[in-house]
């Protein structure tokens, strides 16, 4: 994500073709390739603020799928977890990504990545299996300042008006 100022060559060019105009539109997808990935786990709680501590055993076709489901909802800044005790719905953007492997005498080891993301929690649930809201809804809560343009355009960026994720 570009701060301040800065102008990608990506930009340059779209400011080019439309005599002056900068167009950012690297966060867009077509509606087709928004992708909403639900994380599932058997135990666990998450609290009423929406953080939460959870693991799951994956086997390999189940570690693909999720890998492929996070990436789509990092394109898509979407992303949900749910447990028995809770659920709630992320905003994220990327912040990086760390890889280890300590491998023993035998060359085996534990190969570790861990990918951060910044994240603000949209909306938060007690109950997994009540109403939610958002693109998993049909609800929606998006402002309609945000919709008719009626408000500054960064004011409404990266779901940063959601005061009250329990309330949205």
């Amino acid at each position: 994500m570009n701060e301040g100022n800065d102008v990608t060559d990506e930009q340059k060019e779209t400011e080019d073709e439309t005599g002056g105009e900068t167009k950012n539109d690297d966060h867009e997808l077509p509606s087709e390739d928004l992708q909403y990935p639900e994380f599932v786990f058997e135990e666990g709680e998450i609290a009423d603020d929406g953080s939460f501590e959870l693991d799951a055993d994956l086997d390999r076709e189940e570690l693909r799928e999720w890998v492929e489901d996070l990436a789509g909802g990092l394109a898509s800044h979407d992303i949900a977890v749910e447990s028995p005790e809770g659920y709630v719905t992320l905003g994220v953007a990327p912040e990086g990504a760390e890889l280890s492997f300590d491998p023993g005498e035998d060359g085996v080891g534990d190969f570790e990545v861990t990918v951060q993301m910044r994240a603000k929690a949209m909306f938060v649930a007690d109950d997994p299996e009540g109403e939610k809201v958002g693109a998993r809804g049909g609800k929606g809560f998006v402002p309609i300042e945000a919709l008719t343009g009626a408000g500054e355009s960064e004011e409404f960026r990266c779901y940063n008006w959601i005061d009250a994720p329990t309330d949205p």
